[in-house]
């Protein structure tokens, strides 16, 4: 008979090994969600994440990135995007911290978040010059061309996870349940109510 103590023992070995061996995992970062389209490397992930929190940072509610809408943002990219749109997105970010170090000789992630509010606002200010061609699928982008060549695509790249930032947070659980509570359909219809200035109302309700 296996005495019940020594059993006890052995599970609480395994049970502590079970919490060590995540902290002995030594393999490379990989980005968190799954797309279809496009590939991404977890830098760029990270450059989203650091965008959608500058466009919508925390207050008295939790900002875009506490709420994981950068994931939203790149799952709207790869589903409803043209080629051709996902194709500008793509040279926008690859050139986006270079363009950045450009103009401020230092990375968006390394600036105050009134810094990076302010370059963001003058980047998309900025009159671009006519954009070199996107190369096809096949080629390599051509990182000898100069960056500021490419700033229709960085603001191409800005516009829309901002676009989509705005999108995912208004429609995002948090907001639609606690914030501007949703109403279903048929919901309660008042013809006649008093204006509350103060109130949030879900303009989809």
């Amino acid at each position: 008979m296996i005495d019940r103590r020594t059993v006890l023992k052995q599970l609480g070995l395994v049970a502590s090994g079970a919490l060590i061996l995540p902290a002995c995992d030594f393999n490379p970062r990989k980005v968190s969600v799954a797309l279809e389209n496009l590939s991404i490397t977890v830098e760029q992930e990270d450059l989203v994440k650091l965008l959608v929190d500058t466009i919508i940072p925390a207050s008295d509610l939790p900002g875009a990135q506490a709420l994981e809408v950068d994931k939203f943002v790149w799952v709207m990219v790869d589903d409803c995007l043209t080629e051709e749109q996902q194709a500008g997105f793509k040279a926008g970010m690859s050139r986006f911290n270079e363009y950045v170090n450009s103009i401020a000789s230092k990375d968006l992630e390394d600036m105050e978040p009134k810094q990076r509010t302010s370059l963001l606002t003058e980047t998309m200010a900025v009159e671009a010059p006519e954009p070199p061609p996107l190369p096809k699928a096949d080629e390599k982008e051509q990182t000898e061309v100069p960056v500021a060549s490419y700033l229709k695509y960085i603001q191409l790249f800005v516009s829309i996870v901002k676009s989509y930032t705005i999108q995912g947070y208004l429609q995002s659980e948090y907001i639609m349940r606690e914030v501007m509570p949703y109403a279903l359909v048929p919901g309660k219809i008042e013809y006649c109510q008093t204006i509350d200035p103060t109130k949030r109302i879900n303009i989809n309700g």
